[in-house]
């Protein structure tokens, strides 16, 4: 008899139980997602829109700084395609900046940057670019055509002589057939 009292016992408190413990589990349960432990970035870019060869400088601020932490900055095209990652300093002010050359990897299109401080409790920035090629041609008399910097550097080792003339009509053909030239 004692065991069979025990055995009712038993079954009716894990009948109730059952019934009031969703509520019970319900009630305080885990804590809600917060991101005021997370580690955050604020990132911008000094324009919107570029030239194949141009420099695009980054700047922005993360809210706390841990000098065991790296930000990442990483371009992808409109694809998603990643193009190009680079590790970034960041100050002890909470600031950091970094220039990117737009080189042979890059082409016309949309771009979007998507900054990374660390690898857990870490929330991704993303901001766009764009590269349109199109606007720069020879002879030109539009205020904003703009010579990009590796076109000058190019010139500049030919004329000193530290590239050979092939490689300089080589950087010309490209311009041409990229379409930043026209003849």
């Amino acid at each position: 008899m004692r065991l069979s009292t025990l055995f009712i016992i038993f079954t009716i408190s894990m009948l109730v139980a059952s019934s009031l413990g969703q509520q019970a589990i319900g009630y305080g349960g885990p804590p809600e997602q917060s991101s005021s432990n997370n580690y955050t970035v604020e990132i911008s870019s000094d324009d919107t829109s570029y030239l194949l060869g141009d420099s695009i400088a980054f700047s922005g601020k993360v809210n706390k700084y841990d000098e065991e932490r790296n930000l990442r900055i990483s371009i992808f095209d409109s694809a998603n395609n990643l193009i190009l990652t680079q590790k970034t300093p960041v100050s002890e002010d909470l600031t950091f900046n970094q220039s990117m050359v737009l080189n042979e990897k890059f082409h016309d299109g949309k771009y979007s940057v998507k900054t990374q401080y660390g690898t857990s409790k870490a929330t991704i920035e993303i901001i766009f670019f764009e590269i349109n090629s199109n606007n720069l041609t020879v002879g030109e008399e539009s205020s904003n055509a703009k010579i990009p910097d590796w076109i000058k550097t190019n010139a500049g080792w030919w004329a000193d002589g530290s590239i050979d003339d092939s490689s300089f009509v080589q950087g010309i053909q490209f311009l041409i057939k990229e379409g930043l030239m026209k003849i």
